[in-house]
């Protein structure tokens, strides 16, 4: 592996790192999902990626373009919250990486309803 390929694979680390921050610091977001690639990249290579939920990737001009794969909590407003996490994401991979995000799409996997308190799951 060439240095300049070792740096590349280091910086999509880093990204997915602080993509993956800044969308579990944002109200509404209950967990991130795992990706295809991440269960894949598990069963096959047996090992974790670090990064769940997060998918990066270069589009035609060679800008990243971030995917993010998440639950949301129960109640909360899917526009504003798929809005929070754009704005988060993008403010964060500019501040740790100094890289501009063309694209960051969310995805939701589905909704978390909250826990009943006093019963017991059956």
């Amino acid at each position: 592996m060439s240095e300049k390929q070792t740096l590349n694979k280091i910086s999509e680390e880093i990204i997915g790192m602080a993509a993956m921050k800044a969308a579990l610091s944002v109200a509404g977001v209950n967990h991130l999902s795992e990706t295809l690639t991440d269960n894949i990249t598990k069963k096959i290579a047996g090992k974790d990626t670090g990064t769940i939920g997060v998918k990066i990737s270069k589009d035609n001009e060679g800008q990243t373009v971030i995917d993010i794969f998440i639950v949301a909590d129960y109640g909360c407003k899917i526009p504003q919250l798929a809005w929070d996490i754009q704005s988060a994401v993008k403010e964060h991979v500019f501040k740790i990486a100094n890289d501009k995000v063309s694209a960051v799409n969310i995805h939701v996997q589905g909704v978390a309803l909250p826990k009943e308190h006093g019963r017991d799951n059956e």
